[in-house]
């Protein structure tokens, strides 16, 4: 059964986002997803830690995010990645990049 995908900003400099993150619904979260962490300033946590299923559309996700990032200047990181999201990353080649953004 499927998990609406759900972003909501947790705190100050936090984007928190729980459910599944799959190509069902990632189409959906990606503009709220967007407008959140651009509204978080010069620095953003990315909390995944509430996402219980991924699958390759995350990690795109996650690419678009750093891309807005870049644009803006902004500090991204990431934190609470699935071990999914982790093993695709490492799939395709990006565990490394992943790795540089992952916050404590």
């Amino acid at each position: 059964m499927m998990t609406a995908a759900k972003v909501e900003t947790a705190n100050a400099g936090v984007v928190q986002v729980s459910g599944d993150l799959t190509f069902a619904t990632v189409l959906q979260i990606r503009k709220s997803l967007l407008t959140q962490l651009e509204a978080c300033g010069d620095r953003c946590t990315l909390d995944l830690s509430g996402v219980k299923r991924v699958d390759s559309s995350a990690l795109s996700l996650w690419l678009v995010c750093q891309r807005q990032a870049q644009r803006l200047q902004q500090t991204l990181t990431l934190t609470g990645a699935p071990r999914d999201f982790n093993a695709i990353a490492r799939l395709v080649g990006l565990d490394e990049e992943l790795a540089g953004a992952a916050g404590a």
